[in-house]
Order: C-alpha cells, then sequence, then structure tokens
C-alpha cells in the first residue's frame, strides 16, 4: 500500500469515497416526470382544440381551396398529416417559448432546434443551426424565409419548471409518508437458545430477506417460526396516508400548470359541469390569443401588403371547436337563416353535414318579420303622402251613400 503523507499527517482517511446515487437520480427524475405529465395534459389539450380549427384562406374576400389551404389543412409534408404537425408545433412552441417553421420544396417542416440572432435591431433577423428530425440545414435563414412564432418576452416553461419543483419534493415526501404509513412493521424476538445455534446467522438471514419478503407480500400467506424467534406485529396509531393526498398535490401541479397557460382548471381536470361556460372561457383567454399570434405572421409572410389590403388572407375557423347537439340547436339554426345572417350550406359546414349541391343553399333568406328602421318609423308616423292618399282613396270606396 503507498504511504498517504495527508493521512499521516492529519490523520484523516483522503482517499475517494463512492457515493451511491441511487436516490438522487430517483427524486430527480420524479420531479421531472410530474413536471413533465402536467405539461403534457395541458398542450395536448390546447394541440386537440386546434386541430379542430380549420385553416380558410381567401383572395378578393372570397373563400378558396387551393394549394395554400391543402397544406395547412391536409398534409404540410410527406411525413405528417395536419393534425400530427399541428401538435407538433404547439409543443414546440409552449415547451420552448418560440416556434419555427421552415418550408423545403414548398413543404412545411417544425424545427427540432434552432439559433436564432436578433442582435441587429434594424436588420433583418437569421436563423443558424435549424434542424428538422437528423437534417442540419447548411445556411442561414432569413427572418422572410420562414415562420417565426414566439409565445413571450419570457420562458414560461422554465419559470413553471422552477415553481414546480417545491412541488415535485413534496409528492416524494407523500409517497414515502404513504409507504411508512401503509407498511408492515414488527419486532423479531430472539432468545439466547436461537442464538447459541451455528447456523444462527444463515437462519436470520434467510428468515428475514426472503421468509417476511413472501409473508408480506403474499395475499394469503403462512410464515414459519423457528424454536427460540417470535415475530409481534406493530399497529400504526398515526394517521393514515391514502393516495388522495399524492393525488391532491398532483391536482395542485396540473392546476398551476394550466394556469400559467390560460387553461380552465375544470378543463385541465376533464370535469364535466359547466362545459360550456369553461370552453367559453378557454376560447377568450388561450386560443383566441394563439390563433391571433399564428395568423398575424402567417399572414405577413404568405402574402404581401398589397395583397392583404385586397382581401387576401387566412383566418382560423374556431365555430368547430365545440360539439354541437342538432336538437339543442335547432332553434338557433332557425333564426340564423330566417334573419338573413347566414345561408344554408353555412350552418351544414359548422354542424359538419355536407354542403348541398343547388343554388337555393347558398342563398340568404329573411323573413317578413324583419324591416328597415326607416319603414318602421313611417308606419308609426302614419306613413308618407302617398301611403295617406291611398288609404283616403279607399275610405272612399268603401263608404256608405247616404240614404
Amino acid at each position: 500500500m503507498a504511504f498517504n503523507l495527508f493521512r499521516w499527517l492529519f490523520g484523516k482517511e483522503t482517499e475517494s469515497k463512492k457515493v451511491d446515487m441511487k436516490a438522487v437520480y430517483y427524486n430527480l427524475a420524479s420531479e421531472i416526470y410530474i413536471r413533465e405529465l402536467a405539461f403534457n395534459i395541458i398542450t395536448n389539450k390546447i394541440a386537440n382544440v386546434l386541430s379542430k380549427c380549420e385553416v380558410n384562406v381567401y383572395e378578393k374576400n372570397k373563400k378558396m381551396k387551393n394549394e395554400e389551404w391543402y397544406r395547412w389543412n391536409i398534409q404540410p409534408n410527406k411525413n405528417q398529416n395536419a393534425t400530427e404537425f399541428r401538435n407538433k408545433l404547439i409543443y414546440r412552441l409552449f415547451h420552448d417559448n418560440e416556434a419555427l417553421i421552415v418550408v423545403n420544396s414548398k413543404e412545411l417542416y417544425v424545427a427540432d432546434s434552432f439559433f436564432v440572432n436578433d442582435e441587429k435591431a434594424f436588420f433583418e433577423h437569421t436563423f443558424e443551426n435549424v434542424q428538422v428530425d437528423n437534417f442540419t440545414f447548411g445556411r442561414k435563414l432569413t427572418m422572410s424565409e420562414v415562420f417565426y412564432f414566439k409565445l413571450s418576452s419570457s420562458d414560461i416553461k422554465s419559470l413553471l419548471d422552477s415553481t414546480l419543483q417545491l412541488y415535485g419534493k413534496l409528492i416524494n415526501a407523500a409517497y414515502s409518508n404513504y409507504l411508512v404509513s401503509n407498511g408492515n412493521k414488527g419486532m423479531l424476538y430472539v432468545d439466547q437458545f436461537a442464538e447459541q445455534q451455528d447456523d444462527f446467522e444463515d437462519t436470520l438471514n434467510e428468515m428475514l430477506n426472503e421468509d417476511f419478503k413472501k409473508f408480506f407480500s403474499g395475499s394469503n400467506a403462512v410464515m414459519p417460526m423457528y424454536q427460540g424467534f417470535k415475530y409481534e406485529e406493530l399497529k400504526n396509531t398515526g394517521n393514515q396516508v391514502t393516495t388522495r393526498d399524492f393525488k391532491a398535490l398532483l391536482d395542485d401541479v396540473i392546476h398551476i400548470t394550466a394556469n400559467a397557460f390560460g387553461v380552465p382548471k375544470s378543463i385541465a381536470n376533464g370535469d364535466v359541469q359547466d362545459t360550456s361556460k369553461a370552453i367559453d372561457e378557454f376560447l377568450t383567454f388561450c386560443i383566441d390569443p394563439l390563433i391571433e399570434l399564428l395568423t398575424d405572421e402567417i399572414n405577413r409572410k404568405l402574402f404581401s401588403m398589397f395583397q392583404i389590403l385586397n382581401g387576401y388572407s387566412i383566418k382560423f375557423d374556431t365555430k368547430a371547436i365545440k360539439h354541437i347537439d342538432l336538437l339543442d340547436v335547432a332553434t338557433a339554426i332557425d333564426k340564423l337563416i330566417s334573419s338573413g345572417c347566414f345561408c344554408v350550406n353555412d350552418i351544414r359546414r359548422v354542424l359538419g353535414e355536407d354542403e348541398i349541391d343547388e343554388d337555393w343553399a347558398n342563398q340568404f333568406f329573411m323573413t317578413k318579420n324583419y324591416t328597415a328602421i326607416e319603414d318602421l318609423i313611417k308606419e308609426m308616423k302614419g306613413g308618407g303622402k302617398d301611403e295617406q292618399r291611398k288609404i283616403l282613396s279607399t275610405q272612399k270606396k268603401f263608404r256608405r251613400p247616404k240614404s
């Protein structure tokens, strides 16, 4: 053995010791899993709602179904459909606080990683090391070549992870308390007769490591006790910890995550009470701002200022987000058509029904109950001079002759 000068001088062991990192890895992994579970629950709900929105393309204020409509609604690229594409876009946007869509051979791809160079305030920003799956672009991409979305000025995901670290530790503590509270505990008494046996250590190890393990894990089990051994079970006199304590903390993590991204608590939990009100709040504070962010960026990159001023644009249609029961909305359908606000095919599209290939299905109708305000005022005042002449001539015609 080599001479250790420091141990000889100070009388201390200076050799390196191995540290058991299993417990550290377990606690760290469980905290990450809990945060990622809550994050994926919320982002999946947002992506599922966005996938129900049709992207309408307008040319000169007329709705069109062209190549652009096909790319955003059916197949953005040869490897993804529109739903998969939007799911990846939402995940990257909320996970990284920014997302990048690149165009390659008229196909759309969501970048997995990139570096944005935004140091030059008055010059076009560029993107370097743009990677899609295992392919990396070998050149810089300019802002005008891509669709770049940024969620907010601060990285909400990083702030959220830092906030939820404490909850991860609390959940680990609740899990440990649950195991301690609901575990089997007892006292094993060993007398001198058993200790004096030659095979005492082997018998004791076999009993503790094998026999008791099978006895506690089995639903029906018998524990043989050797001579000189006596087992006495200890009853838990403290408060019984249940899985409800664990679930309550997990619900807190989900609620905090949902609140950070503008998702109502009832939608995050999957509750069915007041679903309509919750969806309205969900649309107002989460989906509508998100759609506005996507629409602004897509429009300014697809169309020039001249085209936008002349009715070229894309719009996300959010009317299909809510599930519609025909029997519940029958009265509303009648009012929408009879007021001249929508035609029959407009209503059928919202309901998810096939359009009718007839001219009358695209016409607008209005009942006679509706009239112009000017005509109503004239009627209330007794009509104009022409109307008064008609009334007088009618009265003369049907006036009885004098006897």
